[in-house]
């Protein structure tokens, strides 16, 4: 049956800005607010919040209806407050950075190619102004010579290619070429984009390099896209078609990403990365010729319908445990909704995605990652040892996925440590007692200092596919969160069994196996001496005894969880299953 989903995109489009409207500040009193956003999560003025112009003249369009034409209007005279006499915008107002100048450049020019026509003559030329001065200073500093990571030299191709394109600007065109080929020169051998947090692709000590799905899907692929689309550079969509594709395989059969091993995980939100555009434009542009990129993007759309209420949350439980929304995913990811709806939503007919029947076992040895599928189970092994940040991402060898069809996501883990590392693109949770990692691991604390498998930069992890079963077996040393070994260089080893029935972990370590299941907080986990029942469904058992330590939360990405341990018996030994009942 062929599905056409333009009318639900069109819903939460309006949803969401409707939504965004109602946190629109009216001071005329005080042009510096008047007409920006106030983000009820953060009590803040969010910077880019002015991105909003192009999907509100979307829908001022389609609606026919003045409040939005009117919500542009005033939220590009507020935009003035964050634009620099060089022509670059800040992020905020309190924020120096001003890379996303390249993302504010881009939402203009789209405003004004189709919808400049709802603008008087003075206003269309006042915007223009804006956008060529922010073009040029594009041009001369988002280049691959300064400290960017790729999303933005990718972004800046797309901005060079369409306002190049808008004004006739011949330099900006060569830019956009410039700047693309060279992003191309970043995708692995394996087809992974990298770039986010370092451009070498051997920056580690193992030959490892900086990925990020969350980035590449909603923010680098999609400005590689634009530039190729803008350009009529075939060879480039067709770098982009089959780099796309191979990122599908990423993307878990309810419509989230996996991006529970990415470099810049702290901002993983289960459908995508928190401040990006998001993947909705892209997919839905090229499943207009296959049907497998219309199918992600609808399951993607409706994952964000289930995280919608008014404004897009941050991650699934985010509204059963009390966060409010940060409006940032919705003015962000408006514009890739606005732009499927001015080009037209793809009709296709409903088909399978690669997680559907994915590969047994898919190694990536660049992310020193595995992914695993067995029956209706999803799972991914981290060994990775690129250090975006203190407290980054899992590693030695950690599941930091785990996901059956009939359940959902059991294990999803994001970073090993809280920390603001962007505070004014992420947000705080008020119920600090039940904030923790959501990484399953093994741990201990020796003088005050943890000690943790997750930890381990050196961890070695083999996987085997049998034909009943997919074994992993994962080796290394508890570390500190500087990845030093512990004093006494405690080793551990771990075997990992999937199989159709579930998992199992057996293993030997000088350490308790702390297991975040993910479960409702509202759901009590029904405990014995040896096993945990979660939501009914869902049963934990261990050989040696097992413990609920209580709920727990972590904003990315976005999940509540019961905090399980399982402590090692008198020779060090550990024996754990996992499976729904």
């Amino acid at each position: 049956m062929c599905v056409c989903i333009r009318d639900a995109y069109c819903r939460l489009l309006k949803e969401w800005l409707d939504a965004l409207l109602s946190c629109t500040l009216k001071d005329p009193a005080h042009p510096s607010v008047d007409g920006a956003i106030l983000c009820p999560a953060c009590s803040h003025i969010h910077g880019r919040c002015h991105e909003a112009v192009y999907p509100l003249l979307t829908m001022a369009e389609l609606s026919g209806e003045t409040k939005y034409l009117d919500a542009a209007r005033a939220l590009f005279r507020w935009s003035a407050y964050m634009l620099c006499d060089d022509g670059s915008l800040y992020n905020d107002s309190q924020s120096a950075w001003n890379g996303p100048t390249v993302f504010s450049a881009i939402s203009l020019e789209k405003a004004l190619r189709y919808h400049g026509g709802l603008l008087t003559a003075e206003e269309k030329a006042a915007w223009e102004e804006r956008l060529l001065q922010m073009a040029v200073w594009l041009q001369e500093h988002i280049t691959p010579e300064g400290h960017f990571n790729i999303n933005y030299l990718a972004a800046n191709a797309a901005a060079m290619a369409l306002i190049g394109r808008y004004f006739g600007r011949g330099p900006m065109a060569a830019q956009a070429k410039r700047l693309a080929d060279f992003c191309f020169q970043h995708i692995s051998e394996h087809g992974l984009v990298y770039g986010e947090g370092s451009l070498k692709r051997r920056a580690t000590p193992r030959g490892g390099c900086a990925v990020d799905v969350g980035y590449s899907v909603e923010e680098t692929l999609p400005s590689l896209f634009e530039y190729a689309e803008a350009m009529g550079d075939e060879n480039a969509l067709s770098i982009v078609r089959e780099t796309a594709r191979t990122h599908l395989d990423f993307m878990l059969p309810d419509g989230a990403w996996d991006n529970s091993f990415g470099t810049r995980a702290f901002k993983w939100t289960y459908w995508g990365s928190r401040t990006a555009d998001g993947c909705q434009a892209m997919l839905n542009a090229l499943g207009k010729d296959e049907p497998v990129f219309a199918e992600a993007a609808y399951r993607n759309l409706l994952l964000y319908q289930r995280c919608t209420e008014g404004l897009l949350y941050g991650g699934p439980h985010y509204r059963r445990h009390g966060e409010l929304p940060c409006v940032h995913h919705a003015f962000c990811h408006a514009k890739a909704l606005a732009q499927v709806l001015d080009e037209g939503a793809a009709e296709f007919d409903r088909t399978a995605l690669p997680a559907d029947s994915p590969k047994r076992v898919q190694y990536y040895p660049e992310i020193e990652t595995c992914r695993l599928a067995c029956g209706d189970w999803r799972m991914t092994v981290c060994a990775g040892d690129f250090p975006y940040m203190k407290g980054g991402h899992a590693s030695g060898g950690a599941v930091t996925l785990l996901w059956h069809r009939a359940y959902g996501p059991v294990i999803a883990a994001a970073n090993t440590d809280f920390s603001l590392r962007e505070p004014l693109n992420q947000q705080l949770t008020r119920k600090k007692s039940l904030q923790g990692s959501l990484c399953p691991r093994l741990e201990k604390e020796e003088n005050g200092t943890v000690y943790a498998q997750v930890y381990d930069f050196s961890a070695s992890v083999a996987a085997e596919a049998l034909p009943d079963q997919i074994i992993v077996r994962v080796s290394g040393e508890l570390c500190d969160i500087t990845h030093a070994a512990s004093p006494g260089k405690d080793a551990y080893t771990l075997t990992y069994t999937l199989t159709e029935r579930g998992l199992s972990i057996q293993g030997t370590a000088n350490a308790a196996l702390i297991l975040p299941i993910v479960c409702p907080a509202d759901c009590p986990p029904v405990v014995s001496e040896k096993s945990v029942l979660l939501d009914g469904r869902l049963r934990v058992t261990s050989a040696t005894g097992i413990e609920y330590k209580g709920p727990v939360f972590n904003l990315a990405p976005g999940f509540e969880a019961a905090n399980l341990s399982a402590a090692p018996d008198e020779k060090g030994s550990l024996d754990v299953f996992i499976e729904i009942q």
